[in-house]
């Protein structure tokens, strides 16, 4: 079985952050019956416009009215914007926003990477003395999301050095291509390992990603970005005699018995023998039931415990296995959050 190795350190916590932390939103939310106290969200706004006295007037009126209705009905929200001094933040808000709009972009947060007020795109969030930044830096969704492309920039690696010739991965969900960008792992020294990306999120410019056009992108760094639904690009011929498959943060979404029935035995159609299969399932949590419920996360089907998850998969599994879809399988907890939010799962095509 592949094992993964660290190619590039996540970025690392500053403090641990408490379970009741997180469900404490959960619980604001879960007992209001109403809108937030008119009085919160006039403190809200006026923290806002006061510490960005320096920026047009009229462009702030244009991000608190994308804002404060959403402040204004989720008294969770509210208070979280409160106990991080969001309102203060030259980020906070337009990662809100674009948590509305394009999750992958959201995740690029993870980084220390995003938009401030104005629209100018930052790479050193981590640096600057935003209030924001210890939300970065720890929160256990931007961590575990920094372990999961770390992990695929893992098996990326080894798979390719083990090969020493023709690699192809094939990203499903890519979103930004965070674990070829953020961890070491250069493309254009990998030139002769083919990436075939998809994602729907229409706002992703590929060759903005790497700094190049779009040509220059699959000539030079042979990344072939498209936009694509996964049913459609399944049956795509250019994914095929794939060495790896990732599907990372979708699995979630899709039904257990869509995944298990038509996802999974078109992936192993698609891998060459000793190819791996990639994917992950989010758990039952703090973290994630106060992202569902405060920044209108897309809702997924979370499983109850980590052994449960487990044990749906070694299901589904053995029961591909004795239909000839033979796989064999490593399961990895998150490790770097108090309570595990995710199972990253990897087969091998046997």
């Amino acid at each position: 079985m592949i094992r993964t190795r660290s190619v590039f350190d996540p970025v690392e916590r500053t403090a641990a952050m408490r379970t009741d932390e997180f469900s404490k939103y959960v619980d604001i939310n879960s007992a209001s019956i109403g809108a937030t106290d008119e009085k919160v969200v006039e403190d809200i706004r006026n923290i806002f416009f006061s510490s960005h006295s320096d920026i047009d007037v009229a462009l702030l009126d244009d991000i608190w009215g994308i804002i404060g209705p959403k402040i204004i009905k989720n008294p969770g929200l509210a208070q979280f914007t409160l106990d991080y001094n969001g309102a203060g933040s030259d980020y906070f808000f337009p990662w809100l926003i674009s948590v509305f709009t394009s999750p992958s972009k959201a995740l690029e947060m993870a980084y220390g990477a995003g938009a401030d007020l104005c629209g100018v795109w930052d790479l050193q969030i981590l640096d600057s003395n935003d209030p924001i930044v210890p939300f970065v830096r720890n929160d256990p969704t931007f961590v575990y999301n920094r372990e999961r492309q770390l992990h695929v920039a893992d098996l990326a690696t080894i798979i390719s050095e083990q090969n020493h010739s023709y690699t192809k991965v094939v990203d499903y969900g890519a979103g930004r291509l965070a674990w070829a960008r953020w961890h070491g792992y250069d493309p254009r020294e990998k030139a002769w390992q083919a990436i075939y990306a998809f994602d729907s999120d229409l706002s992703i410019d590929p060759g903005e990603l790497f700094g190049v056009n779009k040509e220059t992108l699959e000539s030079e760094c042979n990344i072939h970005f498209k936009h694509g639904n996964l049913a459609e690009e399944l049956v795509n011929p250019n994914c095929s005699n794939a060495n790896l498959v990732v599907l990372g943060g979708v699995a979630s979404y899709i039904p257990i018995e869509v995944f298990s029935e038509r996802i999974i035995p078109a992936i192993y159609q698609l891998l060459i023998k000793n190819g791996v299969f990639f994917f992950d399932y989010q758990l039952d949590c703090p973290y994630l039931r106060r992202s569902m419920s405060i920044f209108d996360w897309p809702k997924m089907e979370l499983f109850s415990s980590s052994t449960i998850a487990i044990e749906t998969v070694e299901s589904v599994r053995k029961k591909l296995w004795n239909n000839g879809i033979k796989f064999s399988a490593e399961y990895t907890l998150d490790t770097y959050n108090q309570h595990p939010s995710s199972v990253m799962i990897t087969l091998q095509k046997v």
